[in-house]
């Protein structure tokens, strides 16, 4: 979310506010280094990816988590967030950024990539979804999924070692899983989401082939041409899950 990150960490929310975030569950983003966590509302995890369906993709102009390997903060207006390395000089006065039909993006920028699944049949021919977005991921008959989103986290470069994949890229790395909730610049830290979402969230940086992203970017069947913006970092435990080791 747009705003101060350093004055959204402070956990002063009134009691009204800060007791509706603690009522809707776990949320995301967070600080994947941290374990700590006390909210009350407990769910299951969504099953193994192979067992869900594709249901969207999408991406935020710097990370909305957190993590040792992207922990530079970028104070760029609604896309505030979290960064692998500080970016160029002048990128942050480059209102509207643009590399071959994606909008929002320019070479050296951080993004995370979130790969969202859902337990609804999407992919039955007949079935429709409710909409675009996270409605791609429901149905009429399925209007409350279990849903799991893998993130990962990019820095976008001329001839970058991978190439984008509409399946989650494969690696050894680190990942941490935990228990959350939908993100976006619709919530803060005093307007919470209710929507469950269970996260895997790669701890590590790669770069990411600028011209080769920006190429699905611009002719996705999601029809998701731009960078999203970034929901505010969540610190207050009370607001999150505890992390199992």
């Amino acid at each position: 979310m747009a705003g101060n990150l350093y004055a959204s960490e402070k956990e002063h929310a009134a009691p009204a506010e800060l007791n509706q975030c603690i009522g809707a569950g776990p949320q995301a983003p967070r600080d994947i280094d941290s374990l700590t966590g006390s909210n009350p509302v407990i769910f299951e995890a969504a099953p193994a990816i192979k067992d869900m369906n594709l249901c969207n993709i999408h991406f935020h102009r710097n990370a909305e988590h957190k993590s040792a390997e992207y922990s530079t903060f970028v104070e760029d207006g609604s896309n505030s967030g979290w960064a692998c390395k500080e970016p160029a000089a002048g990128r942050l006065s480059e209102k509207h950024a643009e590399h071959n039909g994606c909008s929002g993006i320019a070479e050296g920028d951080t993004i995370e990539v979130h790969w969202v699944h859902t337990t609804c049949d999407i992919n039955t021919h007949g079935v429709k979804p409710l909409g675009g977005g996270l409605n791609a991921c429901m149905t009429t008959m399925c209007p409350n999924p279990q849903l799991r989103v893998v993130a990962q986290v990019f820095v976008l470069e001329k001839n970058g070692e991978l190439k984008f994949s509409e399946s989650p890229i494969v690696h050894n790395d680190p990942t941490v899983v935990y228990t959350g909730s939908t993100t976006g610049t619709t919530w803060n830290n005093h307007h919470c989401s209710p929507l469950q979402v269970t996260w895997d969230v790669k701890k590590t940086c790669d770069t990411l082939d600028i011209d080769d992203f920006s190429k699905w970017c611009s002719t996705n069947k999601y029809k998701d041409n731009h960078a999203h913006g970034v929901r505010e970092l969540v610190t207050p435990e009370s607001l999150l899950s505890k992390i199992g080791k």
